[in-house]
Formats: structure tokens, sequence, C-alpha cells
């Protein structure tokens, strides 16, 4: 989150945060390849997604800014295989926060190519 100014609370000013997600968060499980320019690759696994994002859990270690190309493997309800361009937004420790650069109409489970959204399969 961005820090975009101060409120004054108890005598001290606290930092206020804007949150910039636009696309509401739904856990997810699908599986996926990444790939960056300068040859990284890796696979990773998202931890949840929206219409406009995705964290993603990786040993990657990719900058901030980094556009990367996402091959959805999706859950184990998967028909097919997707490809997506994200670029990077956030990186922790466990992964990553990817903002897609092409949005789609439609359910993100169906764009992803998933048949079941990953909370009914209940693994």
């Amino acid at each position: 989150m961005e820090q975009s100014g101060f409120t004054q609370m108890a005598g001290t000013q606290q930092p206020i945060f804007m949150e910039h997600r636009w696309g509401q968060r739904m856990p997810c499980r699908a599986h996926v390849q990444l790939s960056a320019d300068a040859g990284f690759s890796g696979a990773g696994r998202v931890r949840d997604i929206s219409s406009s994002g995705a964290f993603i859990e990786t040993a990657l270690a990719l900058p901030v800014y980094t556009r990367v190309t996402l091959v959805m493997l999706g859950n184990a309800s998967a028909t097919r295989t997707v490809e997506i361009t994200a670029s990077v937004v956030r990186v922790d420790g466990v992964g990553i926060g990817v903002e897609w650069c092409d949005t789609r109409d439609g359910s993100i489970c169906d764009v992803v190519g998933c048949t079941t959204r990953c909370a009914a399969l209940g693994r």
C-alpha cells in the first residue's frame, strides 16, 4: 500500500494508506509458470486473484515494475492454459503482486482457464 498523507490521532501523526486495488480478491490455487526478460523463469502458485491482478507465491526474485509473462496452468478443473502479461507491483518474502497489463471480460476463473472456483474444490 502507498502512503498518501498523515492524520492527527492521540496527539501524534499517523500515516494514511491508500488502497489501489479495484478488483475483489478471491482465494486461488492455480499453478503458473512465470518468465521475464534476462532469462528469469520459474514456477509459482496463485494465492489470490482479482480482475485487476494476483498475488503469486514464488521463489523468483523479480523487482517491482518487471513485466512478466504468466502461463496460467489453472487449478484441478483447468481445461486449458492461458498466457497473460502482467507487471510486478509488489514484492515480499513469499512472492509477488502483479497487475494485469490487459484486462479481459468475464469471470477471472474463466479467463485463467478454470471451470470451478478454487474455493469450491475444497482442497
